[in-house]
């Protein structure tokens, strides 16, 4: 199962005011330059030019330019070295983001700097968080290891997420999109704008849904967002309420690749690996998360600034699922005779979780004056977190006691976690033309959860794991001419295990924690019409968790510690607006991606046990050699802007043994866009926008994730791989009418 995304208070500015709108509102301006908007409080844990790491910020119009109702994964698409991933094949419902070919897991989650990854899994589930991208100001990706931030480590990149800023003016909005396999989106958007000069209030609310591209693999989703706001020159308050309900038909089993060119939109959720026949219905995951937060930002001095945030992240929900030929006894059945035919029965279960995630986090930062220190921060997190793991039987087909509807069979021990984490940055000016910052955190975790405690009978018992890292960082910067920016870095990250690393292992193969130097060097060049980012970065890892090659008792795929691996490679993006009208942008990442003295697993039922294969060095799983994307984008006439999108991916290897038929094939896929903006203001509108996307024109048949898992039996070595196929040509098209 899941838990996700956390929302916050919101640290943006009047970027989401048009031109129009800011300049004809003088007074309005005025008010704002007497108080304390969100953009006048930084945010700690965003990368500047100073801090000498690889980022890329996506700004609010970039995000609305592309926001048919897809996930935020497929929104950053363009961005240098990110690969994206549907269960359903059309960027709605299960999507995923990886990064330098790392995962959602490995990439820290933050929105105004509360932590977002869910405690335990370490996992993002945007799902969870319908549309969050309206109500979003920009997005900051960070690649390798960044600033220090809160929450699970970032052991490929960060995704620091600010939602909208203070708009002066009152507003509404109306939003619909609709498209391809019943697509649509409609989102209704209001605020006050300043009351009194100081009081604000903003709304949205979202509906999105979709039948998916996979057979059955459908979305309904529904958000709400909510904000106050108190600000003075001094002091900024905001309250935050927000809400995301999902219920998907579930399509994460894949499709077996003998059906890829037979009968690719193939969907075996429901049917029990061809057990149950037709479907089962209400094969659905659903989830629900409550998102509570208070951001208190105070200005103590001129250049002395407070902020700190409590929050509050409830979910809770489950997954619902036919099985076949179960044992009665392990779901509270008693059977006439437990070697009778009555003994195996049909089930329909619940697998639940409930999570509550609470805390806060803080930052106190200075800018002083007359200073080599041009900026000093000291900030932090303190997080709980409890988990509730249990799950119900609602139906049985036989049995001589059948329990109650919705009898729980099992309940686990709570799961406890705290994560406490400290850090003090200063950036200093060390010449005219050098600047440097060094950034030190310390992390401690304490995770008590109900594992495996590896006795011979394989019991499981409550556990206690504790972890303290020490994570320093140091950068140099040196302006080489006034457009051009010379910087390197190295970091330290370190990460603890997650939790199924515990409950999928048997004790005496437990993992342990991961740990990540990072090296980064680069180059970035601005100009009116060019700016150009040219990053090298090594990534050395010691001890990192990859697939094992072993599957639990339950099928689900073990990792494993490996002494040492790396990523190595080179990152070029580039936009260039040589006039007005016409702009293109591209970039490109070219990377090695290696595991030395890596050991594969396979069971071996002829001889019991498992077979072992022994590799000097070989590539790490899902880790293309080569990305690339680009966006050319042409104003045809005022309002009226063409833009092509188009993104590749090389080879991926759904396992660490580099075998081309357990591989991703590359792929290359094209999208267009036509976009008209109106200001029709007699007619009472501030703008009218119409928009039409045509996603994979050329119509390519490809799949951007999969997995793999095989054995030996009767003298012959079997795999089988699964895929995620993707849609082909499909279109969104949007009406946005804003007051």
């Amino acid at each position: 199962m899941k838990t996700i995304l956390l929302a916050g208070a919101a640290l943006a500015g009047l970027a989401a005011a048009p031109a129009r709108a800011q300049q004809t509102a003088p007074p309005d301006t005025a008010k704002l330059r007497r108080i304390l908007t969100p953009e006048a409080v930084v945010t700690a844990t965003r990368a500047t030019d100073k801090t000498g790491t690889a980022y890329q910020n996506v700004s609010r119009q970039q995000l609305q330019a592309r926001n048919f109702g897809q996930d935020i994964p497929y929104l950053l698409d363009q961005t240098p070295s990110v690969t994206t991933t549907s269960d359903a094949g059309t960027g709605v419902g299960y999507t995923g983001i990886r990064i330098r070919g790392t995962d959602g897991t490995r990439i820290n989650v933050t929105l105004n700097g509360v932590p977002v990854n869910e405690a335990e899994s370490h996992g993002v589930f945007f799902v969870d968080l319908p549309d969050l991208a309206s109500s979003t100001q920009s997005i900051q990706v960070q690649r390798g290891a960044g600033p220090s931030t809160n929450g699970a480590g970032a052991f490929g990149a960060s995704l620091n997420v600010e939602t909208l800023g203070l708009r002066p003016k009152a507003y509404a909005e109306i939003n619909n999109s609709a498209g391809s396999f019943g697509t649509w989106k409609s989102t209704i958007m209001a605020g006050t704008g300043l009351i009194n000069g100081h009081f604000s209030v903003d709304a949205r609310a979202s509906r999105v849904q979709s039948d998916g591209y996979v057979d059955r693999a459908s979305s309904r989703l529904r958000s709400l967002y909510l904000t106050g706001t108190y600000s003075d020159d001094k002091t900024l308050l905001r309250a935050l309420v927000l809400t995301g309900y999902e219920t998907t038909y579930q399509s994460w089993y894949g499709l077996a690749d003998s059906l890829l060119h037979k009968n690719r939109r193939y969907n075996e959720a429901g049917t029990d690996y061809g057990q149950h026949l037709p479907a089962y219905k209400n094969q659905t995951d659903n989830y629900q998360q409550d998102y509570y937060q208070f951001l208190i930002s105070r200005q103590l001095a001129p250049t002395l600034n407070l902020s700190v945030t409590p929050f509050w992240t409830r979910g809770g929900g489950y997954y619902e699922e036919y099985k076949a030929g179960q044992t009665a006894v392990n779901y509270g059945i008693v059977p006439i005779s437990p070697t009778g035919p009555d003994s195996l029965t049909d089930v329909i279960r619940r697998r639940w979780l409930k999570t509550d995630m609470y805390g806060a986090t803080f930052a106190l930062q200075a800018r002083p004056t007359n200073s080599r220190i041009t900026e000093a921060t000291l900030g932090g997190a303190v997080v709980g977190y409890r988990g509730q793991h249990f799950d119900e039987l609602t139906w049985a087909q036989r049995g001589l006691s059948i329990p109650e509807t919705g009898t729980r069979y099992n309940d686990e021990p709570n799961a406890h976690k705290q994560d406490i984490n400290v850090y003090a940055r200063l950036n200093v000016s060390l010449a005219d033309k050098l600047a440097g910052f060094v950034d030190l955190q310390n992390r401690y975790v304490r995770y008590e959860l109900y594992a495996p405690d590896g006795r011979p009978n394989g019991s499981k018992s409550q556990q206690t794991a504790r972890f303290t890292f020490l994570n320093p960082k140091f950068g140099l910067t040196y302006q080489l001419r006034p457009s051009t920016q010379l910087y390197a870095s190295f970091a330290i990250a370190q990460r603890e295990p997650t939790r199924t690393d515990y409950t999928d292992t048997p004790a005496e193969r437990r993992p342990t924690a991961e740990k990540l130097y990072n090296y980064e060097l680069g180059l970035r060049h601005a100009t009116e019409k060019v700016q150009a980012n040219l990053n090298f970065y090594y990534m050395y890892y010691r001890n990192q968790l990859v697939l094992s090659g072993q599957l639990d008792d339950v099928g689900n795929p073990i990792h494993t510690n490996v002494a040492e691996s790396y990523r190595r490679g080179v990152e070029a993006q580039v936009t260039y607006k040589p006039v007005p009208v016409l702009s293109f942008t591209a970039t490109a990442t070219a990377s090695q991606n290696k595991i030395n003295n890596y050991t594969d697993y396979l069971a071996d039922y002829d001889q019991g046990g498992e077979k072992a294969t022994t590799y000097s060095q070989t590539n790490i799983a899902f880790s293309p050699g080569l990305t690339a994307a680009y966006t050319v984008e042409y104003e045809a006439l005022p309002g009226l802007k063409l833009a092509t999108l188009a993104r590749y991916a090389g080879r991926q290897y759904l396992d660490n043994t580099s075998t081309e038929a357990r591989s991703i094939n590359p792929y290359y896929v094209q999208d267009l866009r036509l976009r008209y903006l109106w200001q029709p203001q007699k007619l009472g509108f501030r703008e009218v926008e119409m928009a039409v996307l045509v996603n994979n024109i050329f119509g390519t048949e490809y799949v951007n994730n999969g997995y793999t898992y095989g054995y030996v039996y009767g003298g012959q070595t079997q795999y089988f791989n699964y895929y995620y196929p993707q849609a082909k040509t499909n279109f969104l098209a949007s009406l946005n009418l804003r007051f």
